[in-house]
C-alpha cells in the first residue's frame, strides 16, 4: 500500500515536471526563432545598424560592454571583429565598416544555437519524465539511459559556454546520478524477485 502512495507521489511530481519542461520548451523556440529573425536583420542592416548603434554609443544610451551592472549576461567571446584581418578586400572591407552589425549578428546567431540546444535537452527531460510516469518506476534501463545522456549534453553545453571545470562537474554529477539509478534498479529487481 506505501508502495502505490509513492509510486503515485512520483507520477505526480513527473507530471508537473513533463508540463514545465514543455513551457521552457515553448519559451526556447520561441528565443531560438526570435534570435534567427534578429541575426538576419542585424546582418542585413550592415552599415545602417552601425551607424545607429555608434549615435546610441554618444548619446549615452547604448553599451557596448556585455555586463549588467557586475555580471556578464552572456560570455560568447567573438572577439575583436576590428582586429581580424584578411587577403579578400571585400570581406576586409566588411569588416572594417560593419564591426558591430557582424559582432552582434554573430551574438545572436550564437543566442539561437544556444536556444536550439536547450531545446533538445528539454524535449529530451520530457521524454524521460514520460518514461518514469508509463513505466511506474524511475529505474529502468530505457529511463536511466535518457537522463544520462541528457546530463551529458549540459555537461558538454557547460563545456562550450562556461568552462571546463564545470563541465568536469557536471561530468561527475553525470557518473552520480547513474549510480545511484543503477543502485535503484538494483534495489527494484531484488525487491520484485522477494515478492
Amino acid at each position: 500500500m506505501e508502495e502505490n502512495v509513492k509510486i503515485t507521489k512520483i507520477k505526480k511530481s513527473c507530471s508537473v515536471g513533463k508540463k514545465v519542461s514543455a513551457i521552457l520548451s515553448i519559451v526556447a523556440i520561441v528565443g531560438c526563432v526570435c534570435a534567427i529573425v534578429a541575426s538576419v536583420v542585424i546582418f542585413g542592416m550592415g552599415k545602417e545598424f552601425d551607424a545607429k548603434v555608434q549615435q546610441g554609443i554618444e548619446a549615452g544610451v547604448i553599451s557596448t560592454e556585455n555586463e549588467f551592472g557586475s555580471v556578464k549576461i552572456i560570455d560568447f567571446n567573438v572577439g575583436e571583429i576590428k582586429k581580424i584581418h584578411t587577403d579578400v578586400p571585400a570581406l576586409q572591407k566588411i569588416l572594417d565598416e560593419q564591426p558591430y552589425s557582424i559582432t552582434y549578428g554573430i551574438y545572436c546567431f550564437l543566442v539561437s544555437w544556444l536556444c536550439a540546444v536547450c531545446i533538445v535537452i528539454l524535449k529530451l527531460t520530457g521524454s524521460v519524465f514520460d518514461l518514469i510516469i508509463k513505466e511506474n518506476t524511475p529505474f529502468t534501463d530505457k529511463v536511466i539511459k535518457r537522463v544520462v545522456i541528457v546530463m551529458i549534453v549540459l555537461s558538454a553545453v557547460m563545456l562550450f559556454t562556461v568552462s571546463a571545470g564545470f563541465a568536469a562537474m557536471g561530468g561527475i554529477v553525470t557518473w552520480v546520478v547513474y549510480t545511484i539509478m543503477d543502485y535503484g534498479k538494483t534495489l527494484q529487481i531484488q525487491s520484485d524477485e522477494t515478492l
